[in-house]
C-alpha cells in the first residue's frame, strides 16, 4: 500500500469516527470514540510527515496521540465523575435523524469543495472534503447536544477537522500554529471543566436545557 493510499484510509476512517460519537447512547462511548479520533488523526499525521519528508509533523503526531487521545478525554471522563450527572446521551434529535443529518452534511461538504479538488493531490481530494464535513458534524454535535462535556466533543471533533486540513490538504501548518491549536484545545477543556464543576455545584445540573430556563 502507497502512502498516498495509506493516507486516504486514514482520512476515512477519522471521518467515520465522527459516526461513532453520533450513534454513542453513552458519554463514555462517545469518549472512547474520540479518543479513536485522536489516535487515527495521530497516525495520519505520521504518514504525512514520513510521506512528505517533513520531520516537524512526527511531533505534531506525538502531540496529537498525547493531547487528543490522551489528556482530553482523561480530563472529560474526570469531570463526568466530579459531577455525576449519568452517562446517558440527551439530545434533541434522535440517533436515526442525526445520522441522516450528518450523512447529508457530508454529502453538502463534497459538493462544496468538488470544483478545488481537481487541481489537487489524491490525499488533498480526501482530506479537505472530509475535513469540512468533520467541522459540519462537530457543529451539529455542539447544537443538538443538551449536555456541555458532549458539546466540547463536538468542539474537539471542529478543531480535528481544522487540524487535518491542514495536515492532509497542504504540507502541514507551521509548528508554532500546530502548538497554537493544541494549546487552545486544551485551555477550552480545561475551562470548560472549571465552568461545569462550578455549574454542577451552584444549579446541581450541566444540562443546558434546563439553564437556559435560568435566563430573565
Amino acid at each position: 500500500m502507497s502512502s498516498s493510499e495509506l493516507s486516504n484510509l486514514l482520512i476515512t476512517l477519522t471521518l467515520a469516527s465522527s459516526f461513532l460519537i453520533i450513534i454513542g447512547r453513552r458519554l463514555d462511548s462517545v469518549i472512547k470514540a474520540a479518543v479513536v479520533q485522536g489516535i487515527v488523526l495521530a497516525i495520519f499525521t505520521a504518514v504525512r510527515g514520513w510521506s512528505t519528508g517533513m520531520h516537524e509533523m512526527y511531533v505534531a503526531a506525538v502531540l496529537t496521540l498525547l493531547v487528543k487521545a490522551g489528556l482530553i478525554p482523561y480530563i472529560l471522563n474526570r469531570v463526568a465523575r466530579l459531577v455525576d450527572t449519568g452517562w446517558g446521551i440527551k439530545s434533541y434529535v434522535n440517533t436515526k435523524m442525526s445520522l441522516v443529518i450528518c450523512v447529508a452534511l457530508v454529502i453538502v461538504a463534497y459538493s462544496v469543495t468538488g470544483d478545488m479538488l481537481a487541481s489537487g493531490s489524491a490525499v488533498f481530494a480526501r482530506a479537505l472534503p472530509a475535513a469540512l464535513a468533520m467541522m459540519l458534524i462537530g457543529l451539529f454535535i455542539m447544537t443538538t447536544r443538551k449536555r456541555a462535556i458532549t458539546q466540547v466533543v463536538g468542539l474537539l471533533v471542529i478543531e480535528n477537522g481544522v487540524f487535518m486540513a491542514g495536515v492532509g490538504a497542504t504540507n502541514g501548518m507551521p509548528a508554532v500554529i500546530e502548538l497554537g491549536v493544541f494549546l487552545d484545545a486544551l485551555a477550552g477543556v480545561f475551562i470548560m471543566a472549571i465552568l461545569a464543576f462550578r455549574i454542577k455545584r451552584a444549579f446541581a445540573t450541566i444540562n443546558t436545557e434546563n439553564l437556559r430556563s435560568l435566563r430573565g
